[in-house]
């Protein structure tokens, strides 16, 4: 299996990071006119150097101060930077500047290469290293060696050839599904739409389907490419060019994101952790660098220390928890951070700070801890992996070491102690309007969604448990029902209700309930009263006239009746006279109506019924 390295090329404009590069692969990556007459980097430029079963893809990322937003577009997926410092001129603005963005972007180590080494003596080339090593003293969370290096001498690039090919491989993190920054859109003569990005979290496949967060829409993957080579399967960490159908390119922009349907939802307010170089005053307007994105923001703090913030923004981001991120304003960097809560809860201030903190620490625990006293209906975990970059497997088993809550698995919902109470009281509420109720997990369920079945079954055991609650068959009834039910009696439930269902439809003669409303009336779940409603059908005591209209059979006989009666009395029926007739709502006489049109006697024109 192919090892892949992504090195991102960074320094101060005209250090020669592009010259560098070109020693090192022979790929001149100046690729615009503008570019090669005024001998600068105006955007990202990508190589690679491969040796045996090791691929290097290099970024070029540009220089010039004006042009640090495409320098980040290309720094976000990088496993290590190589910080170019021209020994004839030393650290620059722009080679603090990059440093200070890959610090915020996480990446640790740093291969500082002393470049034009040919045109200075021994003594500038010491007194610059002890500025490197002074300037990465300020950043002791940072990995660097120091290479001295000329184009114009082979031997020092085949020694940085060396370093770069014994680089170890990146552990990268895979969270189940992939996603994939768009940095360049373009079109090839005979395939079509193709962009290029840094596959991160996961692998692709030929075939397969991805989802374009910002269109909202699938598209197919036509083609791989990685470095020139088709491919059928990309990896985790690598460099891709993806030829992609069902898409136009100019529906494509660099900072889109790709990625597996359904595991990743996009706001436009997120909650985040403050790394900052200059003063970034509250409410301030920035320019927030994600990935290969980039759009405006407003950034809140939520506390006087400014370690944590609201960042409002322009459009919907789809983060997850960790990634890290720049922000800008017209000049400068003004430092970055981390995503902590990509999906923002509503919570108290004071809540919001010490989840916050919990997230910060990795204290999931505690995180769960805070979400379930905040929402009293419980949290779902079906986002756990964008919220808190772990598996649902691994928040289910965090959430179970949380005292007094219960976990579904199966809904991937956690409950508290409040959860449960408030269920409590929904069943004495539907008990003391309805003593007769025939209680169950699905009912409970279907009357408040937010009730999970896993959960009310508990609920309703509990409360058993506790003689709150008597069962009947599979159901829960009230100790003091009417019906004397015990535990085995079947039969004697379904007979009442089967009693109860066709004696309401009968009291309401032509304005029947629809069932479901007669179920949450009766308080049965559906399986129960759709099984009665069958069997009143069968024995033809009721009759379906469509999906939410039944009606009993004698009142059926006498409405017919009353039809026939006005088209004898009047020469025809429609709508109108109908309702003169009869008041009943229109959807009742619609489907009465349409019922008389099925008998083969009746002619109906242009909504006239007629005899034949």
């Amino acid at each position: 299996m192919q090892e892949n390295l992504i090195i991102g090329a960074m320094g101060h404009i005209d250090h020669g990071k592009t010259s560098l590069i070109a020693a090192l692969n022979g790929f001149w990556g100046d690729s615009f006119a503008q570019e090669k007459e005024r001998g600068i980097t105006l955007d990202l430029s990508f190589s690679n150097l491969q040796e045996g079963e090791k691929n290097l893809s290099f970024i070029d990322v540009p220089g010039h101060e004006k042009l640090v937003k495409n320098m980040i577009a290309g720094a976000f997926g990088v496993d290590y930077a190589m910080l170019l410092i021209a020994a004839n001129e030393g650290i620059m603005p722009q080679t603090l500047e990059h440093l200070k963005i890959a610090y915020l972007l996480g990446i640790c180590d740093f291969i500082v290469v002393l470049s034009k080494c040919d045109l200075v003596d021994l003594d500038t080339i010491e007194r610059l290293q002890g500025e490197v090593k002074e300037l990465f003293g300020k950043f002791p969370s940072l990995r660097f060696q120091i290479l001295k290096c000329s184009i114009h001498q082979p031997q020092s690039i085949q020694a940085l050839k060396k370093v770069l090919f014994a680089l170890p491989k990146k552990a990268r993190q895979d969270l189940g599904f992939f996603r994939y920054y768009i940095d360049r859109v373009f079109v090839i003569k005979g395939a079509g739409c193709v962009v290029s990005g840094t596959l991160m979290d996961g692998d692709l496949s030929v075939g397969n389907k991805v989802w374009c967060a910002q269109l909202g829409r699938s598209l197919g993957i036509k083609n791989l490419q990685v470095h020139g080579q088709t491919k059928t399967i990309a990896q985790n960490g690598a460099r891709v060019a993806i030829n992609l159908s069902g898409v136009s390119h100019q529906e494509l922009k660099r900072g889109d994101l790709l990625t597996k349907k359904g595991y990743l939802r996009g706001f436009d307010s997120i909650e985040v952790e403050i790394c900052a170089f200059e003063t970034i005053e509250h409410n301030s307007e920035v320019q927030l660098f994600l990935g290969s994105l980039r759009c405006a923001a407003h950034l809140l703090f939520l506390d006087k220390e400014k370690k944590f913030a609201t960042l409002k923004t322009e459009i919907p981001i789809f983060g997850i928890f960790n990634e890290k991120f720049v922000l800008r304003d017209d000049k400068q960097t003004l430092g970055g951070g981390k995503i902590l809560s990509p999906i923002v809860d509503p919570m108290k201030k004071s809540q919001k700070l010490k989840y916050l903190e919990f997230l910060s620490q990795g204290d999931f625990k505690g995180a769960f801890e805070i979400l379930l006293y905040a929402h009293k209906k419980g949290f779902g975990l079906i986002s756990a992996t964008q919220r808190f970059g772990i598996s649902q497997a691994m928040s289910l088993e965090i959430a179970s070491q949380i005292p007094q809550c219960f976990v579904c698995a199966r809904e991937l919902i956690v409950y508290s102690k409040v959860a449960r109470g408030i269920v409590q009281e929904a069943i004495f509420k539907i008990l003391s309007k309805n003593p007769n109720a025939l209680l169950s997990a699905v009912l409970l369920s279907q009357k408040q969604s937010w009730i999970a079945e896993e959960f009310a079954k508990s609920v309703l055991d509990e409360m058993l448990m506790n003689q709150k609650l008597n069962k009947a068959d599979s159901f829960y009834v009230s100790p003091q029902n009417v019906l004397g039910l015990e535990a085995s009696n079947a039969e004697k439930i379904e007979d009442y209700f089967y009693k109860t269902i066709y004696e309401t439809l009968h009291n309401q003669e032509f304005q029947p309930i629809a069932p479901y409303n007669l179920y949450d009336l009766l308080d049965i779940d559906r399986q129960t009263g759709d099984s009665i409603f069958k069997r009143l059908t069968h024995e033809r005591k009721i009759v379906r006239l469509n999906h939410k209209l039944f009606i009993c059979s004698d009142v059926l006989t006498r409405l017919l009746e009353l039809m026939r009666g006005i088209i004898k009395q009047e020469g025809y029926l429609d709508l109108g006279n109908f309702k003169a007739h009869l008041s009943l709502s229109r959807k009742y006489l619609i489907a009465y109506l349409d019922y008389l049109d099925s008998f083969q006697d009746i002619v109906n024109t242009d909504g006239k019924r007629t005899f034949k």
